[in-house]
């Protein structure tokens, strides 16, 4: 009977190791291959045939760290009764290096003889690129809060600054200009006014280019309009808007990524799509919010050619979409003209009904 159960547990142990996910690498006393499962021959490329009694240790492991630090040769894991937790950096049958984590351990062997060292390995290729997606977006989210709280204040400072102080300087001027004074003089002061009117304008631009007040004061709706008048009136193009569906706030987040995505479409769409005419769309259905940006210009194949723009381009859109769940999807095609279409997905507040974990609400 004991008999019975022994050849019931070998066979249960063989069925393990060989439908077992996690890579196992068996070694012998001198460090020669005796012993991998079918995750490990996945995992590398080589058969069994090809490492048993071929194969060392050695020969297979370009180096191991741990937590605290890289580890030489001199203090490798086989070299120690029982490693629980490292990285390992292991040879494929094509030469290339993977980093995977390891843990090891001697196996007890019978009195006299030597224990054999098991490896188990786990391929973290795909966690290590979700780690560095997750960075990414954690540095293009506070890339893009920075970038907005920068504008902001450089906006203000402008509009309540150098706009003020400007105004003051006309406000002067034109009190000189009422006393009486040389005539060459007045014509001066004329001209000077004109130079600095001019110079208001722009700051003001500038400012409102940086961000618009209307953003922030009367929503997102009133803020296109006001773009699509700027714009229609800075490019001579002509601009047609579309607003359907409910009219009201939706969280700043929202707001400010479907101007940024706008503000950057039609700026592309001016500098490049060579185009008289361009229809902006804005369609609120309840739980979802849809932007839309259409230009009759020369199209491009989307499969050659990137959209060059004022910021982060169509990364920096496609970015700005994702970070709050959303879709952008860009169509085009050679004379076809180009359309540039956005869907966020809102709660009854108006905010994202989903934000990447690394996006903030602000």
């Amino acid at each position: 009977m004991g008999f019975h159960m022994l050849d019931e547990t070998a066979a249960f142990l063989e069925t393990l190791f060989a439908h077992i996910t996690d890579a196992i690498l068996i070694v012998d006393a001198k460090g020669d291959v005796i012993g991998v499962n079918p995750a490990f021959e996945r995992m590398t490329g080589w058969s069994g045939a090809e490492l048993l009694g071929k194969k060392s240790l050695c020969e297979l492991c370009r180096g191991m760290a741990t937590c605290q630090e890289e580890a030489s040769c001199i203090d490798c894991f086989a070299s120690r009764l029982q490693t629980p937790s490292f990285q390992m950096h292991v040879v494929t049958k094509r030469g290339e290096e993977i980093a995977v984590a390891a843990s090891s351990t001697r196996l007890p062997l019978e009195a006299g003889g030597q224990g054999a060292l098991a490896v188990i390995l786990r391929d973290t290729s795909d966690m290590q690129r979700i780690e560095r997606e997750r960075h990414q977006r954690q540095l293009t989210n506070y890339v893009i809060q920075a970038q907005e709280e920068e504008r902001k204040r450089i906006s203000r400072d402008l509009h309540d600054g150098i706009g003020q102080a400007l105004y003051s300087i006309m406000v002067g001027l034109r009190v000189v200009n009422q006393l009486q004074i040389d005539e060459e003089i007045k014509h001066h002061l004329e001209e000077v006014q004109q130079l600095t009117a001019r110079t208001m304008e722009e700051v003001k631009s500038l400012s409102v280019e940086l961000r618009p007040s209307a953003l922030d004061d009367l929503g997102l709706v009133a803020a296109l309009r006001s773009y699509a008048k700027r714009f229609e009136q800075t490019f001579g193009i002509l601009t047609h808007i579309e607003i359907s569906g409910q009219r009201r706030r939706y969280h700043s987040t929202v707001e400010t990524a479907l101007y940024r995505i706008c503000q950057e479409a039609m700026t592309n769409a001016a500098k490049y799509a060579d185009t008289d005419q361009i229809t902006l769309r804005f369609v609120d259905r309840a739980d979802r919010v849809e932007l839309e940006v259409e230009d009759a210009g020369i199209g491009f194949d989307p499969t050659q050619l990137q959209i060059r723009g004022t910021g982060l381009g169509l990364f920096g859109m496609r970015e700005r979409v994702s970070l709050l769940g959303g879709t952008l999807t860009l169509t085009s095609a050679p004379q076809k003209g180009t359309k540039i279409h956005v869907e966020i997905l809102v709660d009854e507040k108006g905010g994202p009904r989903y934000v990447h974990p690394t996006a903030d609400r602000g």
